[in-house]
């Protein structure tokens, strides 16, 4: 094995950092709207600030019930995971694709148009229930919620 094939300390954890830091990207077209939405995965603190806001609390004779909204924990996950929102057209014949890339959720020209009052009020006007939910477990998916951690032999 030459000096080359060797990483030292330094580049090894340097690959770690760096590999921490890039957040996994994965894109998602809405064909009803012809909304592509690019999502970026979430850290964990990221994910519990946002269950957390969406945490309704009740005291009933003493007792505090919690429940997650679960709506609004969707259309915040969405709009917080949202890296790149573009609107697409697909010519007649198919071949050529123009589209119009938007802010995100609280693009101004969604927000003033449909009268809201800001991207998350978006994200849960313009997707049915269905896609709110399927794009908010995308969301989670991409975040590493749900994935399969491989045993390790020794």
């Amino acid at each position: 094995m030459s000096q080359q094939d060797v990483f030292n300390e330094q580049e090894i954890l340097d690959g770690l950092f760096e590999t921490a830091a890039n957040l996994p990207e994965e894109a998602v077209f809405i064909g009803r709207l012809g909304l592509r939405v690019t999502l970026r995965g979430l850290t964990s603190s990221k994910v519990d600030g946002i269950r957390e806001r969406c945490t309704v609390r009740k005291t009933t004779k003493g007792q505090v019930t919690e429940k997650i909204d679960s709506e609004l924990f969707n259309a915040a996950l969405i709009k917080e995971a949202t890296s790149l929102l573009e609107v697409v057209k697909k010519s007649g014949d198919g071949a050529e694709e123009h589209s119009v890339k938007l802010s995100g959720w609280g693009d101004e020209r969604l927000i003033s148009r449909l009268k809201l009052s800001g991207g998350e009020e978006a994200v849960r006007r313009l997707l049915l229930a269905g896609e709110l939910d399927a794009v908010g477990d995308k969301v989670l998916e991409i975040s590493g919620f749900g994935v399969d951690i491989e045993d390790v032999k020794n």
